[in-house]
């Protein structure tokens, strides 16, 4: 492998913000890096600059000779006069040196990018498309070359599942380095073999997928907690040994006063803020949403018909579909805010709805970001039993005094869309109805936001591309077939995908030209012996676990000011409640599968 950029001691600022601080990295011919870190942490910035669409304030970027790079925003300028087909073929000077020839090889792949990633029409003017149609363009146009290095930020926000399977595919076999940054946990831990995090302006790096990253920096995390309290004890030992006063001013004794002065001294920067959630909700009713063969067209089309469902309290259902399928529409006939064209829908008394949608919450521009929050709620008790004002529950999400003074023009991307989640949770609905929650949110976020959801007694349901999402919070899935009808499938996103593929395998081997989406997508089969087994084996485990938690619990409560106690039983306590976790979805997928068989 060899060096193709370089950063030397970086620093950048935005504003008043220092958002990369004396940062070094070097990406090799071969890295598939990953890029993580909270929304407004820098990760756009340091893509640019690797890209060279943006000069650092202090230090320098090397690079190869004759490096070839191709870059993909989030939001792509595309020249509005040209056709989606022109502007994938246009070879772009700023990074890419090779010429704009367009032969016939590469007119081919470009036409074959394009239609793979859904642009039918590649005639149709770039100017006249939405935001999501350019960006499939410019991820078309990145493609269709070979780059030495291809940068992409948030390459999947708008793009449908079966596409992303595909680009996944792609990126892992494509040559030359990859700088990718994305919100699809899936996707960056099957292509990423490194991982770059951007926080408080360094840069923290680890090699393996992301989920190896992860686990590597709770131990990181673990080891500095350790090391901080065996600073603190030595502190207070020290100090009681001051307090008490020498009796000979020895130089044994002069080393342990400047030892104490040190240690008293030596205390480590408070590590970031954690998001947390914490917001109550309101008692729901058992009558929730009743869908009683409801229907929807839009002219000729139809693209909902017979949809026959009743949601339940606690219900947490996904709903998968190509873009423009329905989904969005179905979200709305359950919200009430459309009416169905057939059938009916009911919703019950007691609900009360919470929407977070794809498109941005009207909020107006000049308004600071506390006056947007009181207008909603001046104070709540949260769910820890703690009373909060507007300013406590901002800080909570992750904005500061001086950033709640802000104007809510002045919020980057991202924070704007955490601020949309507060203003959302804080009314305190008890059905929350999500349309692509993961688009623009981090994904230390996005975890907090799923934790929330477990113990979340309301019904939750989203429509969403991002598979690891739908796996971790759906327990249920409508997907939305060409013709307009809605399948129900018990369980989550990989137990539904499987058995589409398997029905697809099927298909191929019988040489059925039946579509697989006018067929049963979910059979029914029985748990074989050895699933048979493992359910009892699991529900075994599941009650010594129990036991465990509440046998630690009373430890905890028991240790009083026995710190190094409550310690060890917290630290046990933790690793129980995630075997507990990880036993009780394993057993509910096993349930499932008897139930339904």
């Amino acid at each position: 492998m060899s060096n193709i950029v370089s950063l030397e001691r970086v620093s950048k600022r935005h504003a008043e913000k220092l958002v990369l601080d004396g940062v070094t990295l070097g990406v090799d011919d071969r890295d598939r890096l990953g890029v993580i870190g909270r929304n407004g942490s820098g990760k756009t910035t340091l893509l640019r600059i690797i890209a060279g669409v943006l000069d650092p304030d202090d230090g320098r970027v090397v690079t190869s000779d004759a490096l070839r790079v191709r870059y993909v925003a989030q939001e792509p300028p595309m020249p509005a006069g040209a056709t989606a087909l022109e502007a994938t073929l246009a070879a772009d000077p700023m990074f890419d040196p090779l010429t704009d020839r367009a032969d016939v090889q590469r007119e081919q792949r470009a036409r074959a990018m394009l239609d793979r990633l859904g642009v039918t029409d590649v005639t149709q003017p770039v100017g006249t498309m939405s935001g999501g149609q350019r960006k499939r363009v410019a991820l078309a146009a990145a493609l269709t070359d070979v780059s030495d290095l291809l940068i992409l930020d948030e390459p999947t926000n708008h793009l449908d599942v079966d596409v992303v399977e595909w680009l996944e595919t792609e990126l892992r076999s494509r040559p030359g380095a990859l700088l990718l940054v994305t919100h699809d946990r899936y996707l960056l831990d099957r292509v990423a073999t490194r991982i770059v995090e951007v926080e408080d302006g360094a840069l923290f790096s680890g090699y393996g997928s992301y989920f190896d990253y992860v686990q590597a920096r709770a131990k990181r995390q673990e080891r500095a907690a350790a090391a901080e309290q065996r600073r603190a004890n030595r502190a207070r030992t020290e100090l009681a040994w001051l307090r008490r006063g020498a009796q000979a001013r020895t130089s044994k004794a002069r080393y342990r006063v400047e030892r104490a002065h040190e240690l008293l001294a030596d205390v480590p920067e408070a590590p970031p803020a954690g998001f947390t959630i914490g917001l109550p909700t309101r008692r729901l009713g058992t009558k929730v949403v009743n869908l009683h063969n409801a229907g929807k067209r839009y002219g000729d089309r139809t693209v909902l018909r017979g949809v026959d469902y009743k949601l339940k309290p606690g219900d947490r259902v996904g709903v998968v579909g190509p873009n423009a399928s329905g989904k969005t529409t179905l979200l709305r006939l359950i919200s009430g805010d459309i009416a169905p064209d057939e059938g009916k829908v009911v919703i019950g008394e007691t609900v009360h709805l919470g929407r977070y949608g794809q498109d941005p919450r009207q909020l107006p521009p000049r308004q600071c970001v506390l006056d947007a929050v009181k207008e909603v709620v001046l104070e709540t008790r949260t769910l820890q039993g703690r009373t909060m004002g507007a300013g406590a529950l901002l800080e909570q999400f992750l904005f500061p005094p001086e950033a709640q003074r802000a104007l809510v023009s002045e919020l980057s991307g991202g924070e704007r869309r955490r601020l949309e989640l507060l203003l959302m949770l804080a009314d305190a609905p008890n059905v929350l109805l999500l349309d692509e929650p993961t688009n623009d949110l981090d994904l230390d976020t996005l975890a907090v936001l799923e934790e929330y959801l477990d113990g979340w007694p309301g019904v939750v349901v989203v429509a969403s591309h991002d598979r690891y999402f739908l796996d971790r919070v759906c327990e249920n899935l409508f997907s939305i077939e060409p013709d307009g009808a809605v399948r129900h499938h018990p369980g989550g996103w990989s137990a539904w995908r499987e058995g589409h593929a398997e029905q697809v395998r099927g298909a191929k081997a019988s040489g059925d030209p039946t579509p697989v989406a006018e067929r049963a997508m979910s059979r029914p089969r029985k748990l074989s012996y050895g699933e048979r087994r493992e359910l009892s084996a699991l529900e075994r485990r599941l009650r010594q676990l129990q036991q465990r938690r509440m046998a630690l619990t009373e430890q905890l409560q028991d240790a009083g000011e026995d710190y190094e106690a409550a310690q060890l039983a917290g630290g046990e306590l933790a690793n129980v409640l995630e075997e507990i976790d990880a036993t009780e979805t394993r057993w509910l997928e096993l349930s499932e599968i008897g139930e339904t068989a």
